[in-house]
């Protein structure tokens, strides 16, 4: 092999790796969201979990991301390290499904029809138009990405086959079959695998270079095998390195993947030295095919992969010797940030969180209004603690959520982005309005202020009002409910009406001596926050039906409904009399 051979190589490797970052990518785009709720519908059984993690690593060609993506879940606390174990094995074997479409490109067509219809010279031309055509000229981003997909195949094969071109001199390098025989020592076969992934970061990627070497007609069982056990466990590193910094069942998930590789070449190499040392049969020389070298290596991975299935909970103890526990165990993370190699699985986890945010502000606002009325310490501690926990939740999903938008993201998945970081203010202030009904309630009770009947009764009423407009605002969050929604605005206006009319008989009880100044201010203050709960309640209804109506100016649109929506106009006296007629 010359220079321009090695530049030649090189060159189609660069292609090869490019088009599988290019595919991979468009299907986590378009899959990502899915993929975190297929992945977290795993059950008990192992054997389910390992063809869900066959099914999903066949679908964004990489094991790696697939044992990435469980890291997150078990360091995010939403999948145990048992239920993890099987999808890891299955990983395993969702990643041969490249060397499968890799094998395509040895296809010769000749005469035959059919045979030229699968021909990689036929049909990868033809995708790479589609797919050009897609990218130019499509406005949306699944048919866009669908473009991406195709090009990126295209891209990987074309690539493939530049290096299987490059490689067919070495048919009759006498230095090559040198470094070939000597790579048939089994244990020697093994280290280079093992390095050639470590290099290249792929373990699809190095398979890919043994495929494409096939056409020099040197690759054999002997010499094939040997690599591809030691790729497996070169493929470990990446997953090991993103467990880094993350609790220990998430470390231990990431060395369930490499003792499942380490023993899988155990379980081969044994036998294969002993025939390679013992007996040195002809056939193990006989040279393979890009398809021998597909089928060796998925062979081998089911096969191991029935083999230690059932010894799943032994590989877990083996991975809690390796990592042991820690006193100072960090707690699970809300938002791991292995998550982001995959957006869309971040993007739904992080609306998750911001749901879970909603429903805990809905709490710490009823718990607050119960308390100024008849105050209770432990009630206004908890309080605080849940304002404070909101206070750091707003923080945490923010910044990561600054993180996602810098991302290649779908258009749904830009959009939900959007919507949680305008969300994510609103339920903090409702909460920080929830803590200053409590400090009301504090300072009532430390001074023994009481409210008249009158008072009382007008606050209980206001209690309610705010009660539903926080449950409205919550539901048509969580549930992306439109209909909810809808009901936010007219509820808010008629809890602004209250607060005026609230306000109003105040003053005239003050005038009239039935309350102090004292009595007043503090009324004035804890109807301040109720109103101002409402208004951001306001906030997140606009914000959901910014998204679902595609409203551009949130402003324009209260205006609008207040004046011209007939709708409005009917659940606004529903509400005016349910609580302030």
């Amino acid at each position: 092999m010359d220079l321009f051979s090695l530049l030649g190589f090189f060159g189609g490797l660069g292609l090869f790796l490019f088009g599988m970052h290019v595919m991979g990518d468009a299907v986590k785009r378009q899959a990502g969201g899915q993929l975190k709720g297929v992945l977290e519908t795993t059950t008990a059984s192992p054997r389910g979990a390992a063809l869900l993690g066959a099914g999903v690593t066949a679908l964004i060609q990489s094991s790696g991301a697939t044992s990435v993506m469980v890291i997150g879940f078990i360091n995010s606390g939403i999948m145990t390290l048992e239920h993890s174990v099987g999808i890891t094995f299955g990983a395993n074997i969702g990643t041969t499904v490249t060397a499968w479409i890799l094998s395509l490109n040895s296809i010769s067509g000749g005469e035959k029809l059919i045979l030229k219809l699968i021909d990689p010279d036929t049909f990868v031309p033809i995708l790479t138009l589609i797919g050009a055509i897609m990218v130019l000229f499509s406005k949306r981003d699944i048919r866009k990405d669908v473009g991406y997909i195709l090009l990126g195949f295209s891209i990987l094969m074309y690539g493939m086959g530049t290096m299987s071109d490059t490689m067919s001199p070495l048919r009759s390098s006498d230095l090559f079959r040198t470094v070939m025989l000597a790579l048939s020592n089994p244990i020697l076969g093994v280290i280079a695998g093992f390095i050639m992934t470590a290099v290249l970061q792929s373990s699809s990627a190095a398979v890919g270079i043994i495929q494409a070497a096939a056409v020099t007609g040197i690759i054999s069982f002997g010499n094939a095998f040997p690599i591809i056990l030691g790729q497996n466990i070169g493929a470990g590193l990446i997953v090991l390195l993103a467990s880094v910094g993350t609790n220990r069942d998430a470390r231990r998930s990431a060395w369930v993947y490499i003792v499942f590789n380490v023993l899988t070449m155990l379980i081969f190499i044994i036998p294969l030295c002993i025939l390679k040392w013992g007996f040195d049969p002809d056939w193990m020389m006989v040279p393979l095919s890009a398809f021998d070298i597909a089928i060796v290596h998925t062979g081998s991975k089911i096969i191991s992969t029935a083999i230690l299935l059932p010894f799943s909970n032994a590989i877990v103890k083996i991975t809690g010797l390796i990592v042991k526990a820690d006193s100072k165990e960090a707690q699970y993370e809300l938002l791991d940030e292995n998550l982001l190699k995959t957006p869309g699985v971040a993007v739904r986890r992080c609306h998750e969180i911001t749901q879970n945010m909603g429903q805990l502000a809905q709490i710490t606002v009823k718990k607050a209004m119960g308390i100024v009325l008849d105050y209770d310490e432990a009630t206004a501690k908890n309080v605080d603690d849940l304002e404070d926990e909101l206070d750091v939740m707003e923080d945490k999903i923010g910044a990561y959520l600054i993180k996602l938008s810098g991302l290649a993201l779908s258009a749904s998945d830009n959009r939900l982005v959007a919507e949680m970081l305008h969300s994510i203010g609103d339920f903090e202030r409702i909460s920080d309005h929830a803590k200053n009904l409590t400090e009301a309630g504090s300072e009532m009770s430390r001074k023994a202020i009481y409210f008249s009947d009158e008072a009382k009764d007008e606050l209980r009423r206001m209690f309610d009002a705010v009660n539903e407009v926080v449950s409205l605002a919550v539901e048509a969050y969580c549930s992306d409910s439109a209909g909810a929604a809808r009901k936010v605005e007219p509820l808010e206006q008629v809890i602004d009406d209250m607060k005026d009319r609230y306000r109003s008989s105040h003053i005239r009880r003050l005038q009239s001596g039935i309350c102090s100044t004292t009595q007043g201010f503090v009324f004035s203050d804890i109807l301040t926050d109720l109103e101002r709960v409402s208004d951001h309640c306001s906030n997140i209804a606009v914000n959901v039906l910014q998204y679902s109506d595609n409203i551009t100016e949130a402003h324009s649109y209260t205006n609008e409904v207040h004046f011209s929506d007939e709708s409005f106009k009917i659940m606004y006296g529903d509400y005016k009399a349910k609580y302030l007629d």
